[in-house]
């Protein structure tokens, strides 16, 4: 049976391209969706034999919305976008089991064409804005850090200092175990 993507497992990782030397790339708090559309125009040119199609070339974009926040990448993403900076992006995919300690993903550079901060009455102010990649996404395997790991994942982690992720532990009752049912008789 085919198992169905799901969007929470995918998450957005950005940095400064002109800082890719000296910090990590950091997730944007807080996001709620992205999309990625690959598109190309086809220019048609009738002749006497029939149409000829030329082929554009691709272009990748990625829309992207969060709930606004004073977090850093919100900030630089501002700043790049103000700027008019190189932003370097990558989609982690979280579905699949990391390999070498490392997740899949998707890797481009690109431009901040927009920053939409809407503030509506009764919701969150949130943050529209599209990236457009130079050339395409390209397939690899990206390194993340153990906090964003745990953050995306939801792992329990100990009180005491530089704790272990683990796993949390399933909040399904066990019906079938005699050791959780509790039985009272009530008293006279």
């Amino acid at each position: 049976m085919n198992t169905p993507l799901k969007g929470k497992d995918k998450v957005l990782m950005f940095r400064l391209f002109q800082d890719k030397d000296k910090a990590d790339a950091t997730r944007l708090a807080l996001q709620t969706t992205h999309s990625i559309k690959n598109s190309r125009k086809n220019d048609s040119t009738s002749t006497k034999d029939g149409n000829i199609v030329s082929v554009g070339a691709l272009e990748t974009s990625i829309d992207i919305e969060a709930i606004a926040s004073d977090d850093l990448t919100n900030q630089v993403l501002a700043y790049a976008q103000k700027k008019g900076l190189a932003v370097e992006v990558w989609e982690i995919d979280f579905s699949q089991a990391p390999q070498n300690g490392k997740y899949v993903s998707q890797y481009g550079v690109g431009y901040l064409s927009d920053w939409e901060v809407p503030a509506e009455v009764d919701s969150n102010t949130t943050i529209k804005t599209t990236l457009t990649v130079s050339g395409e996404l390209v397939k690899g395997l990206a390194t993340v850090s153990a906090i964003d790991v745990a953050t995306v994942k939801n792992f329990f982690r100990d009180t005491v200092k530089n704790p272990t992720e683990v796993a949390p532990i399933d909040e399904a009752p066990d019906y079938g175990s005699s050791s959780n049912s509790s039985t009272t008789t009530p008293s006279k």
